[in-house]
């Protein structure tokens, strides 16, 4: 009969599998027979007992939070043990939305004007003006079709991998990360820097480069597609 608990140590703690094919009831049933017996082995040793770190992994089952809750009380009511994290083969359906949002790439057409905040969870396209005192906020990179002369702040959460893509026009402000910097207003036009992307360089230090470099500077940037699939 297959065990629907396997308890295996590893270099200063335990790692606790569960089989995904068995009903919970059997698992808790199974796992509270496992804790007896050690805790039988441990009196009979008569060894000082101590916390010992534990993972649980459930493979391609996804435990509720009351399943969760019971499984945690009952370990730690009746061992030593010390749950470090409950891992599992598959997501939420929140979570895989969470993600996909992330990796993908959200376009938006319109204008932002003087106090308004666009905000991207994932990677931003946006087609249209951003007026001083506007925001584009993102997660990830920032990919502007029109003119900014706001603020354009991509890698909100410290990615600085992120960059920024853009008609820089005067007075605009560029952030990556932590890293910020004020376009200077200038008469001459010709100043003005197009068709440029805004990243982090080797020195972390915020640097503007022609496009023809994007693909040196970021070889892991490519194309970006919608579903649940990453950067290719």
């Amino acid at each position: 009969m297959k065990q629907s608990v396997t308890l295996k140590g590893t270099k200063g703690s335990f790692v606790l599998s569960l089989d995904e094919s068995a009903s919970f009831v059997s698992v808790m049933k199974e796992l509270d027979e496992l804790l007896e017996h050690l805790n039988g082995e441990q009196k009979r040793s008569k060894e000082i007992q101590k916390e010992i770190y534990l993972e649980i992994k459930t493979g391609n089952r996804l435990l509720s939070q009351e399943q969760q809750s019971i499984l945690t009380e009952e370990i730690e009511s009746k061992s030593t043990f010390l749950i470090k994290k409950i891992t599992s083969d598959v997501v939420s359906v929140d979570k895989a939305i969470e993600w996909q949002q992330a990796v993908s790439l959200q376009m938006e057409v319109q204008t932002i004007r003087s106090g308004q905040v666009l905000a991207a969870p994932g990677n931003l396209l946006f087609v249209g003006k951003v007026h001083p005192g506007g925001m584009l906020r993102a997660n990830g990179s920032i990919f502007i079709i029109g003119e900014l002369m706001g603020i354009a702040h991509a890698g909100f959460e410290g990615d600085t991998n992120a960059v920024i893509v853009a008609d820089f026009h005067t007075e605009a402000q560029i952030r990556i990360a932590d890293n910020v910097q004020i376009i200077e207003k200038k008469n001459n036009q010709d100043n003005i820097r197009k068709n440029e992307f805004a990243y982090i360089n080797d020195l972390h230090i915020l640097d503007f480069n022609s496009l023809e470099q994007l693909r040196k500077a970021r070889p892991n940037l490519g194309k970006v597609i919608g579903g649940l699939n990453e950067w290719v």
